[in-house]
């Protein structure tokens, strides 16, 4: 189904695959540019979509339908450029949409080679982008002598997010607990060789085939064996490594043919600075490193200036300076339990920027295995990295979440 709500204007319209409350930045961003936003969701009632323009009614993942519907609305041309802040299947649509409408994003067969981490991987190994060891196990060969030669391993699904079902695994007998209980123990898995070091998340921008970094953060995970995300900080203590870091974006830009896009890369630096690469993805992210971080800590919007990369708008490149702001984004995880109460933070405290609790009075609460186990999130900012973690810290107490334990 379609919904208008304006005349079209010719060349001036933007299309945002997804309708969520996560497009809601996005799709302000593009109307702040003065593009008016088609919305493809199939909840109709989504919370992005009474912003857009032009609605239509269909599963993000049906991309010959919507470049279908698209078609019954415009002629080729009029749209100037087509996002996501979702992944997976958005991405893949995305792809489409822009490959049918010739507009510069990065070519659709080439999706399932960030979808699928053995394609990633065996990308990475082609083109000389370092990343740890791997192979993937299957039924076939579960007596492949290369997996005791590996331990201690990370297992992780082909394709999978939010960290489910990744896991560090010491040994054989522990492996053959987790291949056993797995979701995908059907399939294959993954099987990565465990490099210790720290982890950094790097956002950037390709447009025209370049790749510029716009932000390098630091991250904390929970402890072994599982690798939820708790902390994102800026300044990264690694910008000193920055010149290689845009040596390997751009290196994966031209090894994944992408033309313009955002991409996340997710990078692993051991004792001797040396980088690897673990994995990559031509989106925003989450996090909320796009949405606030970014903005607060550089005063960059990556956001609009990555529709302006897409549509060839006066697109304006990050600069490499010293950041505005130290900012932390700190998630809030907690025991098996039930959510008993919180203290809601004020809206306007000094140096707290943005906070929310994810789950409801009374939802079941676990010590973290993925993503979706935190309870909530504190982003904060100071004058240093210190300050910030400091605030951060103080409005966790602030806050005063109790659990009733089981």
């Amino acid at each position: 189904m379609l919904w208008k709500k304006n005349k079209i204007k010719q060349n001036n319209l933007f299309v945002s695959i997804g309708g969520g409350i996560n497009q809601i930045p996005l799709i302000k961003e593009a109307k702040n540019l003065g593009l008016q936003v088609i919305g493809v969701d199939k909840n109709i009632t989504a919370a992005g979509i009474p912003l857009c323009d032009i609605r239509i009614q269909e599963s993000i993942e049906n991309y010959n339908h919507i470049y279908t519907k698209l078609k019954e609305l415009l002629v080729d041309g009029e749209i100037t450029g087509v996002l996501t802040k979702s992944f997976g299947p958005a991405i893949k649509t995305t792809s489409y949409i822009s490959n049918q409408l010739n507009i510069p994003l990065l070519p659709h067969s080439r999706v399932d080679d960030f979808i699928k981490k053995d394609r990633m991987k065996a990308v990475f190994k082609e083109n000389g982008i370092h990343s740890p060891e791997f192979f993937v196990y299957s039924k076939k060969n579960q007596k492949d002598k290369k997996l005791s030669k590996l331990f201690p391993i990370i297992v992780k699904p082909v394709t999978g997010h939010a960290k489910n079902d990744v896991e560090m695994i010491k040994d054989q007998s522990k492996f053959n607990i987790y291949i056993n209980n797995t979701s995908e123990k059907k399939n294959a898995v993954l099987i990565e060789k465990y490099i210790n070091g720290d982890e950094i998340i790097v956002m950037g921008i390709v447009h025209n085939k370049k790749f510029y970094p716009v932000e390098i953060t630091d991250k904390k995970k929970t402890p072994l064996p599982y690798f939820v995300d708790i902390m994102h900080t800026s300044p990264s203590k690694y910008l000193h490594l920055r010149n290689q870091i845009e040596e390997i974006g751009q290196n994966i830009a031209d090894s994944f043919e992408i033309e313009t896009s955002p991409l996340l890369m997710e990078l692993i630096i051991d004792e001797n600075d040396k980088i690897s690469v673990i994995e990559i993805a031509p989106e925003f992210g989450g996090e909320f490193l796009a949405d606030i971080l970014i903005p607060e800590s550089t005063g960059y919007n990556f956001i609009r200036e990555t529709i302006k990369a897409v549509t060839n708008n006066n697109f304006n490149p990050p600069a490499f300076k010293k950041n505005k702001n130290a900012v932390v984004v700190k998630y809030i995880t907690g025991t098996k339990g039930n959510l008993l109460s919180f203290n809601p933070l004020p809206n306007k405290s000094s140096g707290i920027i943005y906070s929310k609790i994810f789950k409801d009075i009374g939802s079941a609460i676990r010590k973290p295995v993925n993503n979706h186990d935190r309870i909530g999130v504190i982003i904060t900012k100071g004058k240093n990295l210190n300050d910030a973690l400091d605030i951060s810290g103080k409005a966790e107490e602030m806050m005063n979440i109790r659990i009733e334990n089981q």
